[in-house]
């Protein structure tokens, strides 16, 4: 029988009054050996107990509800029904009012039919019964189902050119289903059912679908006291080819959209409404959740939910997803079980060039070219970035205006580059960490500095102003010991300082390396690309890690080196204003034509374009075995990092790969 997987490491209490939250998904795993479905399933929790159904393959399925057990369960139980005579070419749903459960399917003529049952250990065939309406209608395209108001409230599609409606009807106290009343969606236009969830504590409905001729995801809210409708809105930037899925999440004021993009963008989406605000962006899931179909959620506990699917394979997966603050990941998903493993047990997020998120000056000798587009290599300034979970910064830095500022050059002087830019000040990031450090006692930071220029102020003097600033009591330092032995549970609360090929043991600042093999307390195993094509990046990491075996030293940390950069040779030419420092027509050309064949790809852009890809490749390089335990990353080093990448973090470390501590 299949495990729950990772269910225990997923159950979580969190503060759920910290405003900044976020998902973390497991990978899916199929369930109900040998069943198959070509439409949409639905999973159900009635009293802690969870039921799916689904429709089996082909023109015409029979209708299978299946129990899988309860949440303390260890693993699924997996027994299944096959609803007697009921035949369907649409996807059933589940849904539960109080003491009852009920299984709705679509007959082949167009009527609803239903079972209800009362047991929360099965579901045993019973009397079929048929919802009768108040005025002749056909239920086509897919039902789905909720409870609002006291009332079940089903949501169909007539069949005809563009006709949504929903079915209101009143239970019985035995759960029979009195005569609905039907009412159209108003303004409401679609080729496919809509789905329906309850919100404003169970008092109304929304309504969600896909629009006709734009493709748009719209949404109304249904008022059951007076029968009325809110005016549709769109769900902006989101366009589907197919029905969006709806659901209430952790409350009924917490929405959950997932709809599967339209054209190029055909991955799966979620965007999170909370109290009528909707999230800035939508967040893609990882493209191992690949579905035609809309999915479908249940909830577990207030943290923690269970997603299911049809897979393009026909097949039924199930995956986990659980509410968490992205500043103290460490503390709430790592511990207790954790905490004695080391650094080279776990992944952990980088931020690359991490300053990098402003441009408060800019230097060199084309300084004039030099601006925000070929510069920035980060959207969030450090103290965002350590509460969005990012735990390894790299800092490059040098005096400005008489301080020391974070940097982007291409030479450790800046004096001596073609150009570079200044970006933040570095009295405000130690500020920042020891003020994130002291409020998370649980989590550890890794600042990495590197690339000195000793000219305007030497590198001791730069270390003494980093332990001073952010105080001894917040920095852990090796005393010469080795990296395995540098416990989570040592590292909580502080923050480990390197400086790369150097160390000053008196101002606890360890040393760093990228070599092959050293002696540094930590070795950074990387590839760093240099390039602005995807397939040399890919490329290049894959054989990095395929290197790397037989070849890990104690004391390295493998790093994932995720970057898309513009070549040294266009950098000053890129997302410049076409006008060069002395008019010169044949200069202003040149970079007049490359920005025409650039199309001004910045650094963000370009990263943009390649974090897309970090997680199938890192998925599918674990499943080709390219990745091991052996090898396996111990950083995911990126530009513009953010939620996303602390996130597959998440996921990562509770693969079986991260769940063996170094002995």
């Amino acid at each position: 029988m299949l495990k729950w997987p990772l269910f225990f490491l997923l159950i979580i209490l969190f503060n759920t009054s910290l405003s900044a939250r976020s998902l973390s998904f497991t990978k899916p795993v199929s369930f109900f050996a040998g069943a198959s479905s070509d439409k949409a399933i639905d999973i159900t929790n009635f009293k802690d107990h969870y039921f799916v159904c689904w429709k089996g393959a082909g023109q015409y399925g029979n209708i299978h509800i299946g129990y899988l057990g309860t949440k303390m369960s260890t693993k699924f139980i997996q027994t299944q029904n096959t609803i007697d005579s009921a035949v369907s070419g649409f996807a059933p749903v589940s849904r539960t009012t109080g003491n009852h459960i009920y299984l709705f399917w679509i007959t082949k003529e167009g009527t609803l039919k239903y079972l209800v049952n009362t047991s929360d250990t099965g579901f045993a065939n019973g009397a079929v019964h048929t919802l009768v309406t108040n005025t002749p209608i056909s239920f086509q395209k897919g039902i789905n189902a909720a409870f609002a108001g006291g009332k079940v409230i089903l949501a169909s599609h007539a069949g005809n050119r563009d006709g949504l409606f929903i079915a209101v009807t009143q239970p019985d106290k035995d759960g029979i289903l009195g005569e609905a009343a039907i009412i159209p969606v108003k303004d409401a236009k679609s080729w496919d059912y809509p789905f329906i969830v309850a919100i404003n504590e169970n008092s109304r409905a929304r309504c969600c679908w896909v629009g006709s001729k734009d493709k748009q995801v719209y949404y109304a809210d249904f008022d059951p006291a007076g029968n009325n409708w809110s005016l549709p809105q769109t769900l902006p930037g989101a366009v589907t080819e197919m029905t969006p899925a709806l659901y209430s999440v952790f409350h009924n004021d917490r929405l959950f959209y997932v709809w599967k993009g339209s054209g190029k963008e055909n991955r799966l989406s979620y965007r999170e409404q909370i109290n009528g605000m909707l999230a800035d962006r939508e967040t893609y899931l990882p493209a191992y959740f690949s579905t035609d179909n809309p999915v479908s959620v249940s909830f577990i506990d207030r943290n923690n939910f269970m997603m299911g699917f049809t897979g393009k394979d026909h097949q039924l997966y199930i995956s986990y997803f659980s509410d968490y603050n992205p500043a103290s990941w460490i503390g709430d998903l790592l511990y207790p079980e954790k905490a004695g493993y080391s650094l080279r047990d776990i992944v952990i997020p980088g931020s690359h060039d991490a300053g990098m998120s402003v441009l408060n000056g800019v230097g060199g000798k084309g300084s004039k070219s030099i601006n925000e587009c070929n510069t920035l290599t980060q959207k969030l300034n450090i103290e965002k970035q350590l509460y969005a979970g990012i735990r390894m910064f790299d800092l490059r830095i040098d005096s400005y205006n008489g301080e020391l500022y974070t940097k982007h050059a291409s030479s450790d002087c800046m004096e001596d580059a073609m150009g570079g830019g200044w970006g933040e000040k570095l009295s405000d990031i130690l500020k920042a960490t020891r003020s994130f450090l002291s409020a998370n006692s649980k989590e550890f930071v890794i600042l990495n500095f590197c690339h000195f220029c000793e000219r305007h102020i030497s590198i001791e003097e730069q270390a003494r102003f980093i332990t001073d600033m952010l105080g001894r009591e917040h920095i852990y330092y090796s005393q010469g010991g080795k990296l395995e032995d540098a416990k989570l549970e040592d590292l909580a609360g502080k923050a480990v300082i390197l400086f790369e090929n150097y160390s000053y043991p008196e101002l606890k600042v360890d040393s760093g390396t990228m070599v092959s093999s050293s002696k540094a307390f930590i070795n950074y195993r990387r590839e760093y690309a240099a390039t602005n094509d995807l397939d040399r990046l890919l490329a290049a990491q894959q054989a990095f890690f395929k290197r790397l075996k037989g070849d890990v030293k104690e004391n390295d940390l493998i790093r994932l080196d995720w970057q898309l950069t513009e070549a040294s040779s266009e950098a000053a030419m890129i997302c410049n204003d076409f006008q060069s420092e002395k008019a010169n027509p044949l200069v202003d050309g040149a970079l007049l034509l490359t920005n025409v064949i650039a199309h001004h790809k910045s650094i963000i852009d370009l990263s943009l374009t390649g974090n897309r890809y970090l997680i199938p490749k890192v998925m599918e390089w674990i499943e080709d075995g390219t990745i091991d335990k052996e090898n396996k990353p111990n950083i995911l080093y990126v530009d513009v990092s953010g939620n996303w990448i602390t996130d597959f973090c998440i996921d990562l470390n509770h693969m079986l790969l991260y769940n063996t501590p170094s002995k």
